[in-house]
Formats: C-alpha cells, structure tokens, sequence
C-alpha cells in the first residue's frame, strides 16, 4: 500500500507533541500505562468509522488493512505492507512519521507506544481477544522501520509488550521528519477524539492526567520547535496561539488574558469536527492540543485553570479558561492503579 495525498492538512508540529505528551503522563502507570493508551484506538476507530472515513469489517485483518489504507492517504507514511507466517506477523514501514517522537520517547526511558495507526490496529485486535508481543524490530539506513509481532489468541492472561525483545538502535539513523511535515485533518480529528474517550472514563483523575498531558507538550515544543515561553501568561499564550495557529490547527488563534479569566476565539478551527461531536455525545472532556498546553502555561505561572466552556458559531469557536487558586489536589496513582485494574 502506498500513500494518497490528503486534501487538507495539519502539521506534525501539533501532533507530536501531543504524542509525545500522552505517553509521558501515562509514565505514571508503568507499562500498564500501554493498555490505557491502547484504549484511546478504541476511539480512533469509532470515530474513524462513524465518519465513513473508512470501512468496518468482520475480518479482524481486513479491518486492521482499512486502518493503515486511511492513515496512508493522510500521510502518515508512505509505504506499509504485511507479511504473515502463522501467529507471526513482519511489518515494514516507510516514511513512518511517528519515528522522531519514538526515538525521543525511547532517549527518555519511556517506552510506550503512541502512534495513533498502531494503537487503533492494537483495539481492532484485542476485540477479537488477540493479545500482541513486539519481538524484534530493525530500521534500515534510509529510516524503513520493520517489527515482528506475535498475536496470542483467546487470552488475556497475557501482558502487551510495550518495549520489543529485540529493539532498534533509532539514534543510529538520520531520520527526515521535519516540523512542517503533515498529516491530514480526518486522522488529525480521529487522534483527537480517540483521546478524548480513552481519557473519559478515568473520572475526577482525568483532568489531572491531561494536565500532565501538556506539561510534555510543553516540553517536547521547546526543545524541538525552540520556543521560549515566557513567565507572563498573555505573553506565552500569544507565543502559543502563533505556533498552533501556524501549524494549522485555526486559522487565526486570538487570546485575551486578564485575572479572572482568558478568553480564545479560534477562527475555522480544525477542532471543531472533534468538539461538535463530544458535545453531541455528552462527553465533559477535550483534547484541543492548545488547551491542554494552555492550560499547564498557565499553571506554570501560578494559578490553575477552572471548568471550562465552549461557544461554536458557525466555523469559528470560542473558549473561556475562568482562572482560579492553584489546584491542591495531586495525581492519585493508586486511584488510577484501581481503575486499570478494570480494564
């Protein structure tokens, strides 16, 4: 399978920090912190469905090649293929974008895998009771990712291998992602809202974990697009809303701060799609990447961000962020502990 050219576009630099963000919080939860993002396919998969963006089947292998046949036509690679052998499976990719945040990941002993085309393919899986074990994985000089899986059916006894026996050395290989690279808006949103329903069902700890969520956004942008945040928070919101508005996520992005309160309007936001339809659904959390890294610059000035609410009219959207005392309440791993545990 080969990669189509997508209509309309996202940058990378938007995604990948929220990538990268998602599997540090979830550092929290050890390697069970895999399965939870696991459960974020879940939605990448609903949504990509319920928008017709592409096709369900009942051939668990049929569905999984519709996955990767829509993330190639949203240039997320530009080549896959699939050879099977038994309960073994030889992957190869080309041009996988999700490489550069893999590789920062992996310098920051986090092995847990966020790229959305295989966290979808993993819920396509486990809903037929397959459990999946990275074994070997290699990269080729010209940055061609191979990884050999094995499927262990009719169980769930059995743990997901997050970091593969045989790993990759990815700081031996010049990988070519640049920052303006794309991906296009269908899977952009698809990401998003699988985000918004795996982090929904943690209840009153989510938040908190979204929170952390953009903390290393905030990290992964100033070391990778070299941008300095400043102390002020109208002045790191606008440093903000210029780098997100840029990368494609609105076509302008206008912020007003003052001491109660800040206010966002997004003009044709490519959000939008994301935020009608959890709206629609009834579901309380968000995953706008600017929000969420709103919100932790905000915090790292002082005081945290209140419940927040959301105008739409027409392609445009507005955001009011109230201001309030710091938040005391600190992330409850056991908490969390328990409700993995459920999974």
């Amino acid at each position: 399978m080969t990669e189509a050219r997508p209509e309309s576009v996202v940058q990378l630099a938007i995604l990948d920090p929220l990538l990268y963000g998602a599997a540090k919080a979830f550092d929290y939860l050890g390697f069970r912190g895999q399965d939870m993002i696991d459960t974020v396919g879940d939605g990448i998969v609903q949504y990509g469905v319920g928008e017709g963006y592409f096709e369900k089947s009942n051939d668990p292998h049929q569905f999984a090649g519709n996955v990767v046949k829509f993330f190639l036509e949203n240039g997320y690679l530009s080549n896959a293929s699939v050879k099977q052998d038994g309960d073994t499976l030889d992957i190869e990719m080309s041009n996988w974008k999700y490489l550069p945040v893999m590789r920062k990941l992996r310098n920051r002993h986090s092995y847990l895998l966020t790229c959305p085309l295989c966290i979808a393919n993993h819920s396509i899986r486990k809903s037929v009771g397959e459990v999946t074990e990275r074994v070997r994985e290699d990269i080729s000089p010209d940055g061609t990712y191979t990884v050999k899986i094995r499927t262990i059916p009719g169980t769930k006894d059995v743990a997901n291998s997050a970091i593969p026996i045989e790993k990759a050395d990815l700081n031996g290989v010049r990988l070519g992602n640049q920052p303006n690279e794309t991906i296009g808006t269908r899977a952009f949103e698809s990401v998003l809202y699988g985000l918004a329903c795996g982090f929904e069902f943690l209840g009153a700890q989510a938040q908190l974990l979204l929170d952390n969520v953009g903390t290393g956004m905030i990290e992964f942008i100033q070391e990778e697009s070299k941008l300095n945040f400043p102390s002020e928070p109208q002045d790191s919101l606008d440093i903000l809303s210029t780098f997100m508005s840029k990368g494609g996520l609105a076509d302008t992005i206008r912020v007003h701060a003052s001491n109660g309160e800040v206010r966002v309007d997004f003009d044709n936001s490519r959000y939008l799609p994301v935020l009608k339809r959890l709206t629609e659904e009834g579901r309380q959390l968000v995953s706008c990447p600017f929000t969420l890294a709103a919100r932790s610059l905000i915090k790292m000035s002082g005081p945290s961000v209140g419940e927040m609410s959301w105008q739409i009219e027409g392609r445009n959207i507005r955001l009011l962020m109230p201001i309030v005392d710091a938040n005391k309440q600190e992330f409850n791993e056991e908490a969390i502990s328990r409700i993995m545990d459920q999974l």
